[in-house]
């Protein structure tokens, strides 16, 4: 027992290094019991990901980094590649980030260790947009904004599913209130990620989660998709 906590100190002091002090993980303990928590009896959750030594990448990562991204987007594809995790991959279309850049990379809207919310974003204290109005954080434009927060059980199609095969990111999702968890069902929630999604929106929109207009038509898939 006493071998095991030294060890878990000894990775955990290892990690705090390797992230800086300038970095902006809060709640590291979060990490424990949510999904990335990958740890086992004998087997310290924080070494799944990170080691002090033979490190691969940044952060001392214990996995080979994804040689189809750069910077952090590395290290989340190392499982996210459909391998390990979900099969998000960077080939479709993705929220623009500058790789390697801290605070503007896949950290612009995630924190790997903060388990206890929706999709793990960031935890923002003291700021109203978070979990699945994480977007306003940054692109709130104040007026003439679709109205967020709103109860309803509009959406005909409230499926979205990129796990799928093959992966389906259309569909306007519905959350719970706090914005911690989509709603397939009955009443919930408009949040931003209602209409937008930073990962398989389509291709040059405003990461539209359904076609904006039909270049055919006049009809709008996005907004009759709730207003008939």
């Amino acid at each position: 027992m006493a071998r095991r906590i030294v060890w878990i100190a000894f990775v955990a002091g290892a990690l705090a290094l390797a992230l800086g002090a300038g970095a902006a993980y809060g709640s590291i303990g979060d990490v424990f019991g949510s999904v990335h928590d990958l740890g086992s009896s004998g087997n310290p959750t924080c070494a799944q990901c990170h080691i002090p030594h033979k490190a691969d990448g940044i952060y001392l990562w214990a996995m080979t980094p994804s040689t189809r991204l750069s910077g952090l987007g590395a290290n989340c594809f190392s499982c996210h590649d459909g391998a390990i995790a979900g099969q998000w991959i960077p080939d479709y279309a993705n929220h623009p980030v500058n790789p390697g850049v801290e605070g503007q990379d896949c950290d612009r809207c995630h924190d790997a260790h903060e388990g206890t919310n929706w999709m793990f974003t960031k935890d923002i204290p003291s700021v109203t947009w978070a979990n699945a109005n994480l977007c306003g954080y940054c692109h709130n434009t104040g007026v003439h904004t679709h109205p967020t927060d709103v109860l309803t059980n509009l959406p005909i199609d409230r499926s979205w599913d990129p796990d799928a095969a093959p992966a389906d990111f259309s569909g306007t999702r519905l959350f719970n209130e706090p914005g911690t968890a989509v709603a397939p069902s009955g009443d919930a929630y408009i949040k931003c990620a209602t209409c937008h999604v930073p990962h398989g929106g389509v291709p040059g929109t405003h990461m539209n989660s359904m076609a904006y207009s039909e270049s055919a038509s006049s009809h709008s898939p996005l907004c009759e998709n709730c207003h008939q």
